[in-house]
């Protein structure tokens, strides 16, 4: 499950891969759906293990640029069994505009 056009069609044609794209309004800059539709999507599903992209990592908060994005975000990762953050190191010690974790325990891995 994503609401990545651009994760859909890396993996589209992979063999044996079953994708369900979330649909939203669509985020040229992101290649991403968010909003209503694509939250309400997203309630509805089960979700084992998710990958979530960061821009910013400073004190234990976890950020992005875009609210819309970062409700998307911080939904999959509290429907979540096991998260992932995904980011390089040259987002450590930054903030950007939306925090969409805050890090509680081991909410992070």
């Amino acid at each position: 499950m994503t609401n990545s056009l651009s994760a859909f069609s890396l993996l589209e044609a992979r063999e044996g891969c079953e994708l369900c794209l979330v649909g939203g309004m669509y985020r040229r800059r992101t290649a991403a759906f968010v909003g209503p539709t694509a939250e309400d999507a997203l309630r509805a599903l089960g979700i084992d293990t998710a990958f979530i992209g960061a821009n910013g990592i400073l004190d234990g908060d976890v950020s992005t640029s875009n609210m819309e994005e970062g409700r998307i975000q911080q939904l999959a990762f509290s429907k979540a069994d096991s998260r992932y953050l995904i980011a390089d190191s040259s987002k450590i010690g930054k903030r950007d505009f939306y925090t969409f974790c805050r890090r509680r325990g081991t909410a992070l891995k």
